[in-house]
């Protein structure tokens, strides 16, 4: 009031008097729209700095519990312990999780201060397709160098994705399902969402591995495995 009360008095010309008491008027009127739309965008500024503390999610625990959980898998051929498949077995789940600890990493050094939602959920999908091709390309190599032939090879990775299958499109569903809820406002809130659900499919990969290699039956059980 006493604001008002010196701009009346001023010797203000009358045109630009008028004018100052009418933005007055407006910023009294919408003084709870536009505190509202000023925290939002210095809420936005702050959340979006904040993006690199992801690195301390949860899902980079989770990659390390479920490597070593998995390590711990016995499988058996014919009622006899199968070496060769329960260390198969371990090297996968290894690098498996080994390029996705790398990965989901690397992804959170990338400047999302500019990226529009559509763009993050490209981003966030092509993470996801590129890791499968990485692990797979890996692992592939390095069975092939310690005697597995290529066919079995082959028919290893397909049974995983059988029964991974769920889980991948469970992913793309709830991708989809973030990114069009109008609840997740910044790219924070978006990546966090999506490292929740990863951390989720994450933790059913000792169960869906045990599925894989206890399908394989004795394929292995004569091979040396170096």
């Amino acid at each position: 009031m006493e604001f008002i009360k010196y701009i009346t008095q001023s010797n203000l010309p009358p045109y630009l008097l008028f004018f100052a008491i009418i933005l007055l008027g407006a910023m009294y009127f919408f003084r709870k729209p536009i505190s509202t739309i000023l925290t939002n965008i210095k809420f936005k500024k702050t959340i979006e700095k904040d993006i690199i503390d992801l690195k301390s999610h949860d899902i980079f625990n989770t990659l390390e519990r479920v490597k070593n959980e998995a390590m711990f898998l016995k499988f058996y051929s014919h009622g006899k312990y199968d070496a060769t498949k329960s260390r198969m077995s371990c090297d996968f789940v290894s690098f498996k999780c080994d390029v996705c600890y790398e990965k989901f990493n690397e992804f959170l050094d990338n400047d999302f201060t500019k990226v529009s939602s559509d763009e993050l959920k490209r981003m966030i999908l092509a993470a996801m397709w590129g890791m499968h091709a990485e692990y797979v390309k890996q692992i592939k190599a390095h069975w092939s160098d310690r005697g597995i032939d290529k066919a079995d090879i082959d028919y290893v990775i397909q049974l995983f994705e059988k029964f991974r299958h769920d889980v991948i499109v469970s992913f793309q569903h709830r991708i989809d399902a973030i990114f069009s809820c109008e609840h997740y406002m910044t790219n924070f809130d978006k990546i966090l969402a999506c490292y929740n659900i990863f951390s989720f499919g994450i933790d059913l990969l000792p169960k869906d591995l045990q599925d894989t290699f206890e399908n394989v039956n004795g394929k292995f059980y004569d091979i040396k495995y170096n």
